[in-house]
């Protein structure tokens, strides 16, 4: 078949894989971190010839790239969760199952944790891709907190800089290589800085 306008021959590009391939490149980004990281190892994982990568994502940026964007936003950023707690509310947002669960999620964002700091289109992607619906989320539920009385209205002033403090923490963390981030860490974050500073009893 011979493309329009182009003189371009070949059968089209066949897309129905590139899910298990963008999943698959998260993966070991996960396992191996972004520097590590080859085209041949996704294609290999995938069974898929690297010159098909490389025909759709000409180079690993462009790879690591398409597979954040196609991860989506956080479900939370669609439907908070609401369990009539907002300490409950801000772990189950720690715990939600997107992007494999918090152990994998945590190790894809420390594999691409360098990478973020040395290329400006990774770190504008995450930052509108992960970052920015993770505060949008917290913001929200801070301030139904304090719609339904369980944060006093003399806090509301805190919470534009209360919604950025678990993001910005657990990515100074991952970034400085100051230790693991697991679910420890996110319960000392809420409990000890955030809930502290809204005076919300334990």
């Amino acid at each position: 078949m011979t493309t329009s306008g182009t003189g371009r021959t070949g059968r089209p590009y066949d897309h129905s894989r590139d899910g298990l391939m963008l999943a698959s490149t998260l993966d070991l980004v996960a396992e191996r971190g972004y520097e590590r990281l080859t085209v041949d190892e996704v294609a290999a994982r995938t069974g898929k010839a690297k010159t098909t990568l490389y025909r759709r994502w000409p180079t690993k940026e462009a790879l690591v790239l398409a597979a954040i964007r196609d991860a989506g936003r956080p479900p939370e950023a669609d439907a908070l969760p609401d369990t009539g707690s907002l300490r409950a509310d801000l772990l189950a947002v720690v715990d939600s199952p997107w992007l494999g669960g918090l152990d994998r999620r945590m190790a894809v964002f420390a594999g691409l944790a360098s990478a973020i700091r040395s290329s400006e289109r990774l770190a504008a992607v995450v930052r509108s891709e992960v970052t920015e619906p993770y505060v949008e989320v917290y913001r929200r539920l801070l301030h139904r907190a304090v719609d339904r009385g369980e944060v006093g209205t003399d806090r509301s002033a805190s919470i534009p800089v209360l919604a950025e403090v678990i993001p910005a923490m657990s990515t100074h963390r991952l970034g400085a290589g100051g230790g693991s981030v697991g679910r420890a860490f996110f319960v000392s974050v809420v409990d000890d800085v955030v809930l502290a500073a809204l005076r919300v009893p334990q």
